[in-house]
């Protein structure tokens, strides 16, 4: 049989994480939103501590950037945005 995994996806809705804790629980991975745009560019102001406390805790992370593009064009913005945000971290798992 094979193996479940059990992630989770984070945002600053949770407000600031104890990643000891979530990996004590058991939690394989991790899915971390770096940020969206609306009306103008936003990063999600828990996006560094996530990345930095699931790092240091050696929980394998992906990113997820919350699209609102209704266009092309509008899409475009948003992944070169995204990549501006992780392009210096270390990611093991997809961006979605």
């Amino acid at each position: 049989m094979s193996k479940l995994y059990k992630g989770i996806d984070v945002s600053h809705h949770q407000g600031k994480i104890d990643w000891r804790q979530v990996k004590a629980t058991g939690i394989d991975f991790a899915i971390l939103r770096c940020g969206y745009i609306k009306s103008k560019e936003t990063v999600d102001s828990q996006f560094e501590n996530n990345y930095a406390g699931a790092s240091s805790m050696n929980i394998p992370l992906g990113i997820f950037f919350y699209s609102y593009a209704l266009t092309e064009v509008a899409a475009r913005k948003e992944a070169e945005f995204c990549y501006k945000l992780i392009k210096d971290k270390k990611i093991t798992l997809p961006v979605f």
